[in-house]
């Protein structure tokens, strides 16, 4: 519909939709109303506060009571919670989670004939270091050559040790056999003879020491005026007497002054002879306790190879009786194949007449 409405100078165009019908209207009318309404509860839902759970209010009253943390307050107000211990773990979890981790595990000992096998290199290795370090000392070595010679033949003395604690171990000796066993008496027997070098050194400065501590102390006797010019200036010194008695007596004491520094250092060098002489026998004792312990372990050994010797003498001969007992059994084998082959004509012979005598009899049985 269109309606035009003049209001002086001014034309006004209305144009207004006519609905087809009543029911048009009041419709479009009533769904208006519903989309207000509707608008209306969403709007008082959403300002209306939604209800809190007891957990939610006990929470936020908990935030409220305590105070805010600031950057000022140090770390120890702040109530840490201690951290839970972890349960220890046992060797095999540890195995469990290197397996369950895809790394390899630990490798397995090595035998027991390696292990003695590189002892004995090792104590062979030693002995020769010490069979030149006793060389040295005998020639006059310092306490730099003593102090090497002490390291080298403690550590000889613990291969030798756990070598021996090794074999002393049945299944580990049968497993490492005579042959690695002698070679191990051997290196033994090439320390002790090194040893006995060291020890007949440390005699030989010691009894130097000695000699040095006891000898009778030396004194050189003052040096005499010089008489040159006395005999031109005698009348001079029978002035001056008085002057030369101060002399002497100056010259006296510079002499006895000289004898007191000799006789400290006299003192000094025999408290170092004895103190080496102590040091030296200590040395030697001790170079005795681990020849001693060798000795121990030399016999130990014997013992073992003597044992190991008398088994595999046994074993020698049971294998030697078991190959001669294989040779008669293959012997006999033979001559019974011999004969069952030289015999199997008359076998022949005597199953064709068995034969023929059952079919005659067989024979006269029907007839």
């Amino acid at each position: 519909m269109v309606t035009l409405a003049s209001n002086g100078d001014h034309l006004r165009l209305e144009l207004k939709a006519l609905p087809e019908s009543v029911s048009d209207v009041g419709s479009a009318e009533l769904s208006d109303s519903l989309r207000l309404r509707r608008r209306r509860a969403v709007l008082k839902y959403s300002s209306t506060p939604r209800p809190r759970s007891p957990a939610e209010l006990l929470k936020d009253e908990k935030s409220r009571r305590t105070p805010a943390l600031s950057l000022a307050t140090p770390p120890s107000s702040i109530n840490h919670r201690p951290p839970r211990r972890a349960a220890p773990m046992s060797f095999q979890d540890v195995f469990h989670d290197l397996e369950a981790a895809g790394l390899p595990p630990r490798p397995p000992p090595p035998p027991p004939r390696a292990v003695v096998a590189h002892c004995v290199f090792q104590i062979n290795t030693k002995v020769a270091a010490l069979r030149r370090l006793a060389d040295e000392l005998a020639c006059g070595g310092g306490g730099d050559v003593r102090e090497r010679i002490r390291r080298a033949r403690a550590e000889a003395t613990r291969l030798a040790r756990s070598t021996a604690r090794r074999l002393a171990d049945p299944a580990a000796a049968a497993a490492v056999g005579p042959r690695l066993a002698m070679d191990f008496q051997a290196a033994l027997g090439e320390f002790q003879w090194v040893q006995g070098r060291i020890i007949e050194a440390d005699r030989q400065e010691t009894a130097a020491a000695a000699r040095r501590a006891r000898a009778p102390p030396m004194f050189r006797p003052p040096s005499p005026p010089s008489y040159g010019s006395s005999q031109s200036n005698n009348a001079a010194a029978g002035a001056d007497q008085p002057r030369g008695t101060q002399m002497q007596q100056q010259q006296q004491r510079l002499v006895e002054s000289r004898r007191t520094h000799e006789l400290a250092l006299l003192d000094n060098e025999i408290t170092f002879n004895e103190a080496l002489v102590e040091e030296r026998e200590r040395e030697i004792c001790k170079i005795q306790q681990e020849i001693s312990e060798i000795n121990e372990i030399f016999r130990d050994l014997a013992k073992l190879v003597h044992d190991q010797q008398g088994a595999i003498d046994v074993v020698e001969s049971n294998i030697e009786t078991a190959a001669m007992e294989t040779s008669k059994g293959e012997g006999q084998l033979t001559r019974a194949a011999r004969t069952q082959e030289s015999n199997w004509p008359m076998k022949c012979l005597l199953a064709t007449v068995l034969g023929l005598l059952m079919l005659i009899f067989a024979l006269v049985f029907i007839a």
